[in-house]
């Protein structure tokens, strides 16, 4: 099971903005509800049962996208990339980048947000949040 916590944004661009995550995982796609305001507080988990051998699960991604208002175009989500780790306009995370990881997870890290559009535009903002691995018998972190 992979299990993403979507917990806030800070310094989302725009006024009274309304934002909402989707979070896409081996085929499965959830959203967050719609928030108001440019440092929104989501606090949402999403639950992935998957059927795979953990070398599949490695070769899996994680799309974290937010999009900032529910009335804008198809066109305008933004994406994350993880800041320091690979370019700003990486839109999905591997598995593999938290599940090797002590405890097979990432817990409550900032991730830096970007419009895969305009390279030029810089930030966009920032999402926290945790996203880890269970295999069958492994209990969640606290």
């Amino acid at each position: 099971q992979i299990r993403v916590r979507v917990i806030e944004g800070r310094q989302l661009p725009g006024n009274n903005i309304k934002p909402v995550v989707k979070v896409h995982v081996c085929g499965q796609t959830h959203r967050t509800r719609i928030k108001r305001g440019n440092n929104p507080y989501f606090d949402e988990i999403f639950f992935y049962n998957v059927h795979m051998t953990p070398l599949e699960l490695l070769d899996e991604t994680v799309s974290i996208r937010v999009r900032k208002n529910s009335a804008c175009s198809k066109g305008c989500w933004m994406h994350i990339a993880l800041s320091g780790h690979f370019p700003v306009m990486f839109r999905n995370i591997p598995v593999s980048c938290f599940s090797l990881f002590l405890g097979h997870a990432v817990m409550r890290k900032w991730l830096l947000l970007s419009d895969p559009e305009d390279t030029n535009s810089g930030a966009k903002g920032y999402m926290k949040v945790s996203m880890f691995v269970l295999g069958t018998g492994d209990e969640p972190p606290v």
